[in-house]
């Protein structure tokens, strides 16, 4: 039986665009963006910068430092959101308005700040929402020092929330990602990135 769904945020609301993103820091400079920015899991400084070792000001400045560049925040922010495809208004409708109420909804996301501070500002989502109306509660690795498919985010996110992972439905469009909680004991989920789900989720719930 399900009782909770932990929700992955990109892929899975947003339709992303890694080539997007990618081109978007090429053009700044960054000339091995393509090696280091993935859907699932960045390399190197984005990599530390998910893991909330960098704030979004010393990650400007560790970036202009490598590459020689002079980039502001807003340039940096503006090739991070190239990862922004299409924001799925009607996913977070039918969370809002068709999910049983008694079921659990958390997020979890490799994320960095400047996407997690729009996604929370009310600008990205119809009605002047932030994601984090739409959860119990949120888990932006950012803010835990820690990205999936690390075990120990997983295993937080069950003693603060207290959820049993047999009775959780975790969605993700990474495979990597949900092969781990399947060996944590997780129910799993792994839509194609920008798939509507919905409908696989309707039965699951039945």
């Amino acid at each position: 039986m399900i009782k909770n769904i932990l929700f992955d945020f990109g892929g899975v609301f947003v339709r992303l665009n890694r080539e997007e993103a990618v081109g978007r820091f090429q053009a700044l400079g960054v000339h091995d963006a393509g090696e280091l920015l993935d859907p699932y899991q960045q390399q190197g400084l984005f990599l530390k910068l998910e893991e909330g070792q960098y704030g979004k000001a010393e990650f400007t400045a560790t970036l202009n430092r490598t590459y020689a560049l002079a980039l502001s925040e807003a340039e940096v922010g503006h090739a991070l959101m190239g990862f922004l495809e299409e924001v799925q208004q009607y996913k977070f409708r039918y969370i809002r308005e068709e999910l049983p109420k008694e079921v659990r909804l958390l997020g979890i996301s490799n994320i960095n700040p400047f996407i997690w501070e729009y996604a929370r500002s009310g600008d990205m989502i119809d009605g002047g929402y932030s994601v984090d109306d739409f959860f119990e509660r949120v888990y932006p690795s950012y803010e835990y020092g820690v990205c999936k498919p690390d075990k120990r985010f997983f295993d937080l996110i069950v003693k603060e929330s207290d959820i049993r992972p047999e009775e959780t439905l975790f969605i993700d469009d990474g495979p990597g990602n949900t092969a781990v909680a399947r060996e944590l004991g997780f129910v799993t989920y792994c839509p194609e990135n920008g798939e509507d789900w919905r409908p696989i989720l309707d039965k699951m719930l039945k």
